[in-house]
């Protein structure tokens, strides 16, 4: 091989590597941006509906509370929490909402989000027979899917109960 053709081809190989090296980059660059924009989209209507600060305090308050039946269960620790926190942030566990008026909700849980340093809180209310959530200072409910969101929150609030009781 002449000395031409040999610094021809050093040359040409290093062009590809670096061609290799920027598609890789550009190929992640784009996959990143799908996952951004997937991940931001699939809570964007309830995010809207909880607003910044309450869907924050779902998401991360470290102190939870559940009321009902006349009692209140520290469920902080609780089994699954993590879980029913990412329901109530995530639009795949409501088929819409709906106003209070039409679906007449009878508040059997209120689970309170709360950070022990601040006096504000989040309550998220909830009737698991007719399948409402809401935030009492919205007009309206958003209307949990049936399955896995409803059956899922009775589970929970069952397993919580039957834990601290």
């Amino acid at each position: 091989m002449s000395p031409s053709a040999k610094s021809s081809f050093s040359r040409s190989g290093v062009g590809s590597g670096q061609l290799v090296v920027a598609t890789m980059i550009l190929i992640a660059a784009i996959l990143a941006g799908i996952t951004v924009w997937h991940h931001w989209s699939k809570g964007y209507a309830s995010i809207a509906y909880w607003g910044a600060v309450n869907g924050e305090n779902i998401r991360y308050a470290p102190v939870v509370e559940l009321k009902t039946a006349g009692q209140t269960y520290e469920i902080s620790k609780a089994r699954g929490l993590v879980h029913f926190r990412q329901a109530l942030i995530e639009d795949a566990s409501f088929t819409g909402a709906t106003s209070r008026e039409e679906a007449q909700p009878t508040w059997t849980h209120e689970v309170v989000f709360s950070w022990p340093d601040q006096s504000e809180s989040t309550v998220v209310q909830f009737d698991v027979e007719k399948g409402v959530v809401a935030s009492p200072d919205q007009q309206s409910v958003l209307v949990a899917k049936p399955e896995p969101t409803l059956s899922g929150l009775k589970t929970f609030f069952a397993d919580v109960i039957a834990t601290a009781g």
